[in-house]
């Protein structure tokens, strides 16, 4: 009986993830589509998260996974965003534009890197960096925002501002929490936290395109402000 290895599972969501990226460009540089673009760049996440997920519970983590996942997230995090970001607007820029709108993958590269080279065990604590996906998902939410509410406007300052904005948390060393899954059970704050959550999730469900940049924005500037806070602070800043 032809016995299916473990791994095939979480790499499934890899491909995915890959993929989604993959249809990002094509619907940005093909289609001009750039709603289902970074639309495409929010799947990827949803795939990217589930892929770690799943390995953790087939105890399927491997190194050529992890090595795997960051050749699918360059994609889908670092060079479908720079594709979205020249397409929606720095195309007008020229030469610099070009220059701009590499930035996020750029620095997604090198924050993989990093991120591989540094690796001790499968399971963290916290992430020391912007995640690569968070840095996507706040520029692709940018563009989705704006169509909804602001057709035609491409507000340049605010997308040069949120693009090096990003890039260069992604290679910082402020620390960001890991967003890890939540249960009915501990303390009655928890329990008011999840259904919270759960509101949100509905709310989101609902209303996608007006909270997808918010909600990921106010996670971006939760490492930036609590890390102010700790220098201004003069505390010890890990990383």
């Amino acid at each position: 009986m032809l016995k299916i290895p473990r791994s095939i599972m979480p790499n499934f969501f890899t491909i995915s993830n890959m993929f989604c990226g993959y249809m990002s460009v094509i619907f940005a540089v093909f289609q001009h589509n750039l709603i289902w673009a970074s639309w495409m760049i929010f799947l990827a996440a949803f795939f990217d998260t589930m892929d770690g997920k799943v390995a953790r519970l087939t105890n399927a983590s491997s190194k050529f996974g992890v090595e795997y996942d960051s050749l699918a997230d360059n994609i889908s995090f670092g060079l479908a965003p720079s594709i979205l970001v020249y397409t929606f607007f720095f195309q007008n820029w020229g030469s610099v534009g070009i220059f701009l709108s590499f930035f996020p993958l750029l620095f997604v590269s090198i924050r993989l890197a990093r991120f591989n080279v540094q690796l001790e065990g499968f399971d963290k604590s916290e992430f020391v960096g912007l995640p690569s996906p968070s840095g996507a998902l706040t520029l692709a939410g940018f563009v989705i925002f704006v169509n909804e509410y602001f057709p035609g406007e491409t507000f340049p300052r605010i997308l040069v501002f949120l693009t090096l904005f990003v890039s260069v948390l992604m290679v910082s060393t402020i620390s960001y929490d890991v967003l890890r899954g939540f249960s009915a059970k501990g303390s009655f704050l928890r329990k008011i936290f999840l259904v919270f959550l759960v509101l949100l999730g509905i709310a989101l469900f609902f209303y996608p395109a007006a909270l997808a940049f918010p909600l990921v924005f106010i996670y971006v500037l939760s490492g930036f402000f609590r890390f102010m806070y700790r220098l201004g602070k003069g505390k010890r800043i890990k990383g």
